[in-house]
Parts: C-alpha cells; structure tokens; sequence
C-alpha cells in the first residue's frame, strides 16, 4: 500500500510549487519580453529623436553658409545679409525650416528639423560676424610693474608713463609728452622732464612743465623745477593693474590651425597671397632678410623670435580693424624660451586701417636691461608689445604705439607715439571680422 498521508501532501506541494514555478517563468518571460521591446521602442524613438535633431543641424549649419554666400543659387535665391532662411528643405529622408533674423553684425536662427515620420525638432543659435577675441587693452604710451622704467637721453614718450616701480631718466633730456604716475609706497622720479605733470612721493632733479604732487616738501622735491603749482602731502597713486591676456584663448586659437614643428623660416609674401595663421610653431621663428610675412591669425611660437634686416609683420586686408597677437610662450621653460628680438628696419603693421594692430608678447621672465625678455630696435614701428613677465628694451631708433612690461628700458631716441583713438577700444582677435559664424555657447535645442 502506498497512501501513506504525508506522501499526498508531498505530492500536491510538489504539484503547487511546479504551478508556481510556471507561473513566475512566464511572468519574467513576460517582464523580459516586454523590457525587451520597450528597450527596441525607446532606441527606436531615441534615433527617431537624434535624426530629427541632426536634421536641424543641418538648417543651421546650410544658414551660415548662406550667410557667407556670395551668390543665392544654393540658398533659394538669396544669400548674404538679406538671406532669411528657407522651407522644407530637403535633407536626406528629413526636410528642415530655418529662419533667420537680426541686423548689423548679429543674427539669430531658428531650425526645426523633420524625420520622415513626422518626428520634430527645433534647435535655436546665435550668429555673428564679430570673431572671438581678448580683451586686453592698453591705456597708456607706457606702462610697467613693479620693475619700474628707465629712460635714455632723447627718449621720447608721447603720451602718459604709469609705472608701478620708480622711474629714472639718465638726463631731463629724456622727454615725457605726458603725466608721469609712480604707483609705490615711497617710490620716485629721477632727474626725468615732463609737459605735463608728475605724480610719486619723490620727485629728485627733474623738470615739471605742469604741477608736481609729492610727499614732503622740500626734502621729497629735492633739486626739481616746477613750472606749475607744487602740491606736497599728496596721496601715493593708486597701483594700476597691469595689461592681461588669456593664454589659453591664445594658445587654443592658434593651435585651431595646426602646428609646425622645428625652427619655421617663413617665405616672402609681400602681397598678402599666402597669409599664415592661426598657427603653432613648435621652435623658433626667424625673419630673414628681406622676408615680408602675412598673418590670417594668431602665432603661438614654443621657442623664440627674430627678425633681420628689412622684414615685415602685417595683417591680412580682410581683418579690417581687427587685429591680432604673435606670442612667445614656451610655459615650461619661462627662463630661456619665449625671447623675442626685433632689429633692424622691422616693419609691423595692421591691415591698414589705424585700428589695426599686431600685439607681439613675450612671457620671457628675464629682467635684465642688457638682455631682456622682449629686444625692439632699429626704427622698427607700428606694434604693441608686451614683456609680461620680463623687461622690455626699446633700442635706439626703435619706435612702437604702445609698451607693457615687468621692466621698461628706452634707449637714446626712442620714440613711442601713443594715439588713444587708436587703442581704447582695440580687439585682438583670432581671425578677421567679416564673416558669419555661430557665437560660442548659444547653441540649444528648444522646445517645439
């Protein structure tokens, strides 16, 4: 006999947990099943989303172009500023409509992308012809840091000297067409002439067209003609910040245009046919001898710069009044790299337009008056430059619009003429205005 009562219960939980087993396969066969095809959905709607989306890339990117046209056979007729976007478009299985809107040197556009199913959407940007640039500006004909400036016989600064160090002049035939500020708890002037007036806590065997503010008197004004009204226990002048730059806008700038690597001995192209830049120049830059050199855009030189006789920097036509910067910058070796030396009849000049201009750096850290960070000699003209973090010496006959550096050095007969229209409001940019471009961080997808 087999009907032992434990074994009927055994076999009916057996039954029951076989149900149940069943039951829990099916419904995880099921969960599985239906993941499955939602996972197919959703990748299904996630690539119906993204074609739509570069469907309306697409209408953007055709706008800028348009844009930039100079004729309306591929943009419906019209192209240029009077360019207004087009209607279903035909792009791949999709279609797009744009629209473009603004005045001047701004536009905004609107794309909505269609998939071939009917799926949408809408990306929005902002377009302008003004390129990306840094906002250094250069108030004065000169201007130092703590390093201070000196001035040879027959200097001549036309315009305003701020240091924030003392000033020395070998004579008062060393001229300053300008104020001249010294930014220093305790610092002076030095046997130095002014047009105009003098401001430092000492003013020591100088000339003063105008008035003198100092500290004590007659002790701080020692040895000094005034022309004007003396003002003693004036105020120390308020340190001014020097000129800046963005490195990394520079750097990222010029390495957008690709890198050659050595020594890069440029050929000449005195009319502007094979323009160079952005570029980055992993050695040295040489000018030779009579070599007229183009710019489309920023140098980046991870070594050092010289020019010879007769050579020449000048900007592309197409950059109008924009301007640009050659930079020595080698970040890993600030002590021997990043010297730039100017001589001999070097000519640097803009597009032509006087709101042009070629800002020339150097990030050399040598302070040193008899080798210096930045060398400018020998009526080379027309440029700004810049020792960041050295002296910068401007040799005889060597002339410039604008200095800023650790340390100035003007030899006998230097001149720097300063026009303040001219550079108030200067741009230095990373290519020529003029052309259409999408404005960095405007691009968003919006809402249909």
């Amino acid at each position: 006999m087999n009907n032992h009562p434990c074994r009927h219960r055994s076999s009916g939980f057996s039954l029951i947990s076989a149900s149940l087993l069943t039951a829990v396969i099916l419904v995880f066969g099921y969960l599985i099943a239906n993941s499955a095809l939602s996972s197919r959905q959703a990748a299904k709607s996630l690539e119906t989303s993204v074609n739509a989306t570069q469907i309306a890339e697409a209408g953007i990117q055709k706008a800028i172009f348009c844009l930039n046209a100079t004729s309306g056979t591929k943009c419906g007729g019209t192209y240029g500023v009077n360019y207004l976007g087009e209607s279903e478009a035909v792009f791949g299985n999709g279609k797009f409509t744009t629209t473009v809107v603004g005045s001047g040197a701004d536009r905004f556009i609107v794309s909505t992308g269609y998939t071939g199913g009917g799926q949408s959407r809408v990306i929005r940007t902002d377009a302008t012809t003004v390129p990306p640039a840094d906002s250094t500006a250069f108030g004065y004909a000169l201007q130092s840091g703590d390093g201070g400036a000196h001035l040879e016989n027959n200097a001549v600064i036309e315009g305003t000297l701020y240091a924030n160090g003392d000033v020395t002049c070998q004579s008062t035939q060393a001229k300053t067409e300008g104020d001249i500020w010294v930014a220093k708890s305790g610092g002076s002037i030095t046997a130095c002439r002014t047009y105009y007036h003098a401001h430092a806590d000492k003013i020591f065997n100088s000339h003063i067209d105008g008035d003198a503010y100092y500290k004590n008197d007659p002790a701080d004004i020692a040895g000094t003609t005034v022309d004007g009204t003396k003002y003693p226990n004036s105020d120390t002048p308020t340190t001014a910040d020097m000129p800046s730059m963005d490195l990394e806008f520079w750097h990222n700038s010029a390495v957008a245009g690709g890198t050659i690597y050595g020594d890069y001995h440029p050929p000449d192209d005195p009319s502007c046919l094979n323009p160079i830049g952005p570029k980055k120049i992993e050695g040295n830059l040489i000018l030779d001898n009579n070599i007229d050199v183009c710019l489309y855009g920023p140098l980046w030189v991870v070594g050092n710069i010289t020019t010879y006789n007769n050579s020449s920097f000048s900007l592309d036509p197409s950059f109008g009044a924009g301007s640009t910067v050659i930079l020595a910058d080698d970040p890993s070796d600030m002590v021997n790299k990043g010297k730039i030396t100017i001589v001999n009849g070097t000519d640097i000049h803009g597009s032509g337009n006087l709101l042009s201009h070629i800002l020339i750096v150097s990030t050399n850290s040598s302070l040193s008056d008899t080798s210096p960070a930045l060398s400018v000699a020998n009526n080379a003209s027309g440029a700004i430059f810049m020792a960041l973090n050295g002296t910068m010496r401007l040799q005889s006959n060597g002339g410039a619009k604008s200095l800023a550096a650790k340390r100035l050095y003007l030899d006998q007969n230097a001149v720097v003429t300063y026009v303040e229209s001219q550079l108030k409001d200067v741009r230095f940019s990373n290519s020529p205005g003029g052309t259409w471009r999408i404005k960095e961080g405007t691009w968003r997808e919006a809402a249909n």
